[in-house]
């Protein structure tokens, strides 16, 4: 057992426009009738989310007959620097570089540079790595197909899969690309 979650992240949101990005997505999540808007302790790692709205079916492939029932099924929409990573068994420790492709792993001789600019991401300074294979240079969170680095987004507590549809709509909404992690805890 455990519980499964989806995030759309935006990985390219700064701080000082996130807490307007996130209130405006909770204004639009709650106007489509997709989450509630009252909050309710319904999410994991944070005090309170937003419920399963009547309409949540509409961000969904396939609705679960379940999941108002459920005690974890809310969304919680963030608005703070948060590295998402998909929980048990995901590769996490992988970045690849997006360029040539060459892979870089946590205890690698070549792991400095990550960890220098995850520091730099968190305080919000620029965060580029050189790939040691190809000198191709991009920030860290285009290195990471398994973690989004984020400052912006919307976490769905077992929640069926979202519709593509749905996320692409998030991201213009946003008007930043978007990244989809699904894990479990």
């Amino acid at each position: 057992m455990g519980d499964y979650f989806q995030v759309i992240a935006d990985i390219e949101a700064t701080g000082d426009e996130a807490p307007r990005l996130a209130a405006d997505l909770l204004t639009w999540l709650v106007a489509e009738g997709i989450v509630r808007a009252e909050r309710t302790d319904c999410v994991l790692g944070a005090p309170l989310g937003n419920p399963p709205g009547p309409r949540y079916e509409a961000a969904v492939t396939t609705p679960d007959g379940h999941l108002r029932t459920m005690r974890t099924n809310g969304v919680e929409v963030f608005a703070a620097a948060t590295v998402v990573d998909s929980g048990q068994g995901g590769g996490d420790d992988e970045f690849r570089c997006p360029h040539c492709g060459a892979v870089s792993t946590y205890g690698d001789p070549q792991w400095e540079p990550f960890e220098t600019a995850m520091s730099a991401w968190h305080a919000d300074r620029p965060s580029d790595v050189t790939c040691v294979a190809c000198g191709w240079s991009a920030p860290i969170g285009d290195w990471a197909a398994a973690w989004a680095f984020a400052r912006v987004g919307l976490q769905f507590w077992n929640w069926p899969p979202l519709r593509p549809e749905f996320v692409a709509e998030a991201g213009r909404h946003l008007g930043h690309r978007v990244r989809l992690i699904d894990g479990k805890l």
